[in-house]
């Protein structure tokens, strides 16, 4: 696959041992997508290098993507576009608020042209309608645009960067002496789980994976993760058999509701900055941090081994700085 090079990898697989012993668990390593490199990194920047590969290798020089206007991954992909020398145009949901601090901020700040949307489902038909208006818009001034829609047609590409990075993960077990009984991550559009699902199938790597929904329910989050499943197995000729065999879904960390602050995650993120410096960010991985403590004592037993994958998110943690207060 054409790649667009931007990882600052592999990144770290740091032991945590006072958030493992706070939690219960006899080990605990976290992987530090949160420092993966361009644009303040995050879990996308693995996917980016895929999607502006593909994007120069259909001659394009804007790219165009929609979600919540806090989206980490907007603010990536417009970062990442400028490292690129080439465009980028958002259509960002209004409901999530339109004050440019955090992430949409920096969209602004990387040079972005914002566009808004009153939908609210990123799989409304009608934000893919607006994205195409916005690219012929694009062709009308000259350009050649590339959409990217990660709930659409872009989603197996954006998978496919971690199920390929299956094998540095198994890596890092390898140096921490012992893969873990699990790994936790947070899931918005469930890519990342997708792909590390197939990964690890295709390796053959017995980790149960523990998804933490922080947006959708499991009634449509985990049709979406197997068919996106699928999609890889065929995009990367790999055999799709038993990938979802080993993956855990849930949907209970996401009240009050996407991208607002929950008490006990709250509670996880301030575990976790004084016990080990880390920091986690409202909306997404103090949630799946929360989840990962309430899974110890079940899918992962106590004094068992985890692994936490931090996908980043820092500019939330700034923007939503007074429900820390």
């Amino acid at each position: 696959m054409p790649r667009f090079p931007l990882l600052a990898g592999p990144t770290p697989y740091e032991a945590a041992p006072h958030l493992a012993a706070a939690l219960g668990l006899g080990r605990l390593h976290v992987k530090r997508e949160d420092l993966s490199g361009a644009a303040l990194g995050g879990n996308k920047i693995r996917s980016i290098e895929l999607i502006l590969g593909a994007a120069r290798a259909a001659g394009a020089d804007t790219v165009l993507t929609t979600a919540a206007s806090q989206s980490n991954f907007c603010r990536a992909l417009a970062g990442c576009a400028a490292r690129a020398g080439m465009g980028c145009r958002l259509l960002l949901r209004r409901a999530g608020g339109m004050e440019e601090t955090g992430n949409l901020l920096l969209m602004r700040l990387f040079g972005a042209e914002i566009a808004w949307t009153d939908a609210t489902d990123p799989w409304d038909p009608a934000i893919t309608a607006e994205l195409d208006a916005m690219a012929d818009a694009v062709r009308a001034e000259g350009g050649v645009p590339f959409v990217v829609q990660l709930p659409g047609e872009t989603a197996a590409l954006a998978a496919s960067a971690w199920a390929l990075a299956a094998e540095e993960l198994v890596e890092d077990f390898d140096r921490a002496g012992s893969a873990p009984d699990l790994l936790a991550l947070a899931c918005g559009s469930g890519l990342t789980l997708a792909g590390l699902a197939l990964g690890f199938a295709e390796l053959g790597l017995p980790v149960r994976l523990l998804g933490v929904s922080v947006q959708q329910p499991v009634s449509r989050l985990r049709p979406w993760v197997e068919e996106v499943v699928g999609r890889t197995a065929a995009l990367l000729g790999w055999d799709a058999a038993g990938a979802m065999d080993r993956v855990t879904i849930t949907d209970d960390r996401i009240a009050p509701g996407y991208a607002k602050p929950s008490p006990d995650g709250l509670d996880a993120l301030r575990l976790a900055a004084r016990t080990e410096g880390l920091a986690l960010d409202p909306s997404y991985t103090a949630k799946a941090m929360a989840g990962l403590a309430g899974a110890v004592g079940g899918l992962v037993p106590r004094r068992g081994a985890a692994a936490f994958l931090h996908s980043g998110g820092t500019p939330t943690l700034f923007q939503q700085a007074a429900a820390l207060r």
